[in-house]
């Protein structure tokens, strides 16, 4: 039952004949005979209604003359009974049940017929004649006949509403019938289509259902005629010749079939064949790779010596003019061959897609004017003019790779140097497109340019500038000498920072390469410039470059600026602009290339105020300086240079050179290359850091483990740099194998050793980085070793500043009163290798957890636990190390040290019978505390850093 009501659903399916016969007729005309049957039947409804109208306006018509002389008569005593005598032939009209005299309260003066004390309808009693309106017995109608003494009279008729009902009733039953005719001759045509047409096709679709490549000449049976017979004779034929095609095709596939296997054999052997290929080109790769690594390893190595040397033989400062002569000589040497080795190397980590980018904050402008001070020398020794276009809206602070912004720059600023033999270079740094950088959501698009007037570019030169190992002429390699790698770099480089490069053809002479870079902004900076009211400066300066920057600072300092148009006019107005100005101007000038001094002394005699000579810095004598008191402002001009020459701070600080002084530090140096542990150890004595020298791995873990013993005599060691490639045993083994004595050491005493490892590498891939740190080490630096690197390791990992500078606040001295900072964010952003997720997050972790360790550590200290007490500040100085909470860091430093030296022989010494003992464990502990209060209490929301109060 069920399978035959969705048999009859399917077929009356829109998509099949009879839903469509359906859909095209029934429906229709199913639709057109409602229509029309509501239309005669709202039709007839109005007609009989305006036929009762029409009646009960000519009865109210012919009676209102007699009610109308009613209404007097029915204000009479006993005039009601002789009006309804009078009105009782009302009744007599066809359809009207019953009537009334009914004043404007509607309450009836005189009723009289069926049902007569029914309720009538509510009327409007602003109009003369109304109706119909519904009532209980019929339909109301009235017309107003006249007026009482104290109301007005309508007469009032109820029609019966029977013929309108019986009219429906007629026009109902009509209309059935004429629909149920209308049906059967429908459906006589829906039997007479279905036979017809339908019928045969569903036949001729089951037949097709049953049909298979086997069957197709079998004969069609039918039992249709006329058009459909023929069609499907037509059918039969048709699917006879499909057989026979069938049949030839099988017969071609089966032919195919084999010619496509023999041919996929023989694709199967080129595979195997472009496999081999493949395996021998990726083995390839793997060892350009190593050999790079090694290659990189073996030239930095004996580099690392001879910078090594040559650092500390400038240093010593015993040298003569001569042998200061060949040390520099060999520095350069040294530098350039450096640089060729890391363009190499740089490329091919570009090629081989392994160079990242660091993301870190870094202030641009400093960053910019760092790369043009490093590269003055070579201007300076060529006689060049170099200026610095850094535009206002320009952002100070940024976030991005400030290295490889670095390396971009000194590329294309060194370039213009070597290739400009007179002239300038002039660097630009704007906002690219400033339009379009509101669109962009905390990131800037930069605009560097560098222009020179050099010897410019060829027509031929510029279609192959950015590729790799080109220079533009041939005999540019030989008298400036590289490797045609820098611009491929450059370009490279761009566009890893999201940005491009190019160069353009200046209109005289030389040419102006530019790059753009897609830096973040870290937060809204601007430049706070101190006002001099009502000051002036007198300039000579001859670039006119330079004069227009020195003209844009002093604007923004409010500074009047008078510009001398030569030596002479400067001379003849010296003496005036002194007496104007009363010790309240500046006046700058040139530096003489000639005679310097002579310049200086032919100003003093007209001027004694404050005077400033523009210069490169290795142009200018200190001594003569100081002679004549004279200030320096070194080419070229920037913002903090003018400013240190306006606002000069104290001589004694300018004076006070930083300097790292290793206090009580002992490292282990482990190199298998001995003028490389020559040139460690004498670098680090010279800091006051004493070494241990291993030349193996095997020696390294001798050292380690004779001072990993509690009864050792010796404490372990507080830092320890690891080459990477050794004999026998390797940097990564040597530390993997110091990691697991430190596991194993700590499960026997229970006490916890992590000796910083710092790993010496000459690689330069971008995974050595990760591979270093998974086999345990904290941290490396490339070879070879700079001096400012190996300050900036010993200051992350050892918790030891250089003096003076302004990260000196720690020291190992006993507690004094605390002037260090509470939080030092530029220390934790330091200490998390200038990532700033990762400095957040590590101070949260410490701060999260200082309420539990307060109370963990004052529960110790009461109960004189100081087995647990020492374990403790042991976790905490170690958490602090890895945050910038310095004042933290130094008191759990001093009461670690103080615990320590208050043991003998691993017991600690008896604390109520020694005052001093007691006393000093006191005053280091109430230091503690305080130091722990005091970060608990820093507002940290000004580094960023939402922490819920504890």
């Amino acid at each position: 039952m069920a399978s035959a009501q969705t048999s009859w659903f399917h077929r009356l399916s829109i998509q099949n004949a009879y839903g469509q016969l359906v859909a095209l007729i029934f429906v229709p005309i199913t639709i057109l005979t409602l229509i029309g049957a509501s239309l005669v039947i709202s039709e007839t409804a109005r007609a009989t209604k305006a036929e009762q109208r029409s009646r009960a306006e000519a009865v109210l018509a012919r009676y209102q003359l007699a009610s109308k002389t009613l209404i007097p008569l029915l204000e009479q005593p006993d005039g009601a009974g002789k009006a309804r005598n009078i009105l009782q032939n009302i009744l007599g009209e066809e359809n009207v049940k019953r009537a009334a005299l009914i004043d404007i309260h509607g309450i009836p003066r005189l009723s009289m017929g069926y049902n007569a004390d029914a309720d009538w309808a509510k009327f409007s009693i602003n109009r003369q004649t109304f109706g119909p309106l519904p009532s209980s017995v019929g339909n109301n109608y009235g017309l107003r006949v006249g007026f009482a003494t104290d109301s007005p009279i309508w007469l009032v008729i109820d029609m019966d509403n029977q013929p309108l009902e019986l009219a429906r009733y007629r026009v109902w039953g009509v209309l059935v019938i004429t629909g149920l005719i209308t049906l059967l001759l429908l459906l006589l045509c829906l039997s007479f289509y279905s036979t017809r047409w339908i019928s045969p096709i569903y036949e001729l679709r089951m037949l097709l259902q049953r049909l298979s490549i086997t069957t197709l000449n079998q004969p069609i049976e039918s039992n249709s005629y006329g058009e459909m017979r023929l069609l499907q004779k037509d059918f039969g034929y048709f699917l006879r010749r499909l057989h026979s095609s069938v049949v030839e095709l099988q017969a071609y596939s089966d032919q195919t079939e084999d010619d496509l296997r023999q041919t996929l054999d023989t694709i199967e052997m080129q595979n195997i064949t472009y496999r081999q290929a493949r395996d021998s080109a990726l083995q390839a790769s793997t060892t350009k790779s190593v050999f790079l690594a090694n290659i990189s390893h073996e030239l930095r190595t004996p580099l690392n010596s001879i910078d090594g040397f040559i650092n500390l033989l400038s240093r010593r400062g015993e040298l003569s003019d001569e042998q200061t002569l060949y040390v520099q000589t060999i520095r350069k040497s040294s530098a350039h061959l450096l640089a060729l080795i890391n363009d190499v190397l740089d490329f091919s980590k570009i090629e081989a897609g392994k160079l990242v980018l660091d993301k870190a904050p870094f202030n641009l402008e400093e960053t910019v004017f760092d790369v043009i001070d490093m590269l003055t020398p070579l201007a300076s020794e060529k006689n060049l003019n170099i200026a610095v276009y850094f535009y206002d809206d320009v952002p100070r602070q940024a976030h991005g790779d400030a290295l490889r912004l670095k390396q971009i720059l000194t590329n294309l600023v060194s370039n213009a140097i070597k290739f400009t033999q007179q002239g300038e270079v002039i660097i630009r740094v704007r906002l690219d497109d400033p339009a379009q950088q509101p669109q962009r959501i905390h990131q800037n698009l930069i605009h560097f340019s560098v222009q020179d007037s050099g010897i410019g570019l060829g027509s031929m030169e510029k279609d192959h500038l950015f590729q790799s190992f080109h220079q533009g002429d041939p005999s540019v390699n030989r008298q400036y000498g590289g490797t045609g790698l820098g611009l491929a770099i450059v370009r490279q480089l761009a566009q890893l920072m999201g940005g491009e490069v190019g160069f353009e053809d200046n209109a005289e002479q030389g040419a102006t390469f530019w790059f753009t870079a897609l830096l973040g902004v870290t937060q809204e900076n601007f430049v706070d410039w101190p006002q001099f009211n009502g000051r002036r400066v007198l300039a000579h300066i001859e670039h006119r470059a330079s004069l227009n920057v020195l003209r844009a600072y002093l604007g923004h300092m409010a500074v009047e600026l008078e510009q001398a148009s030569s030596l002479p006019d400067l001379f003849g107005r010296l003496t005036a602009f002194e007496e104007e100005t009363q010790g309240r101007g500046w006046v700058i000038t040139d530096a003489d290339a000639n005679d310097t001094p002579a310049l200086l002394r032919e100003i003093r005699t007209r001027y004694s105020g404050a005077l400033v000579i523009y210069g490169y810095q290795m142009a200018i004598d200190p001594v003569v300086l100081t002679e004549y008191q004279v200030q320096a402002l070194y080419q070229p001009v920037s913002r903090v240079g003018l400013l240190s020459v306006l606002e000069p701070k104290n001589k004694n600080e300018l004076a006070a050179a930083p300097r790292f002084e290793g206090r009580n530090l002992h490292v282990l140096a482990v190199d298998d290359h001995a003028p490389n542990l020559l040139v460690l150890d004498a670098l680090l004595g010279d800091l006051g850091i004493q070494t241990t020298k291993a030349s193996s791995g095997l020696e390294a873990i001798e050292y380690i483990e004779s001072r990993l013993h509690p009864e050792s005599p010796e404490a372990p060691f507080d830092l320890i740099f690891m080459d990477i490639q050794m004999p026998r045993m390797s940097g990564l083994e040597t530390t993997q194998r110091i990691r697991l004595l430190e596991t194993e050491y700590a499960e026997t005493y229970h006490e916890q050793q992590h000796t910083p490892i710092i790993a010496l590498t000459a690689h330069a891939l971008s995974d050595e980085r990760e591979r270093l740190l998974a086999a345990g080490m904290d941290d490396y630096f490339s070879k070879p070793i700079q001096q400012a690197q190996l300050v900036d390791i010993l200051e992350r990992w050892t918790g030891q500043f250089a003096t003076n500078s302004p990260n000196a606040y720690f020291d190992n001295s006993a507690i004094e009163p605390v002037s260090h900072p509470i939080v030092d964010w530029q220390l934790s952003l330091k200490l998390a290798a200038g990532k700033v997720d990762l400095a957040r997050d590590l101070l949260r972790m410490l701060i999260e957890a200082l309420p539990t360790d307060k109370m963990e550590l004052i529960a110790s200290w009461e109960s004189r636990n100081f087995e647990s007490l020492m374990s403790e500040v042991h976790r905490l100085h170690g958490g602090s190390r890895y945050t910038g909470t310095p004042t933290l860091r130094k008191t759990t430093g001093v009461m670690e040290r103080a615990l320590t030296a208050a043991q003998k022989n691993g017991t600690l010494i008896n604390f109520e019978s020694e005052t001093a003992l007691k006393t000093e464990l006191l005053v280091n502990f109430s230091a503690m505390m305080d130091a722990i209060d005091a970060v608990l209490a820093y507002p940290f929301e000004q580094v960023g850093l939402s922490v819920d109060p504890p």
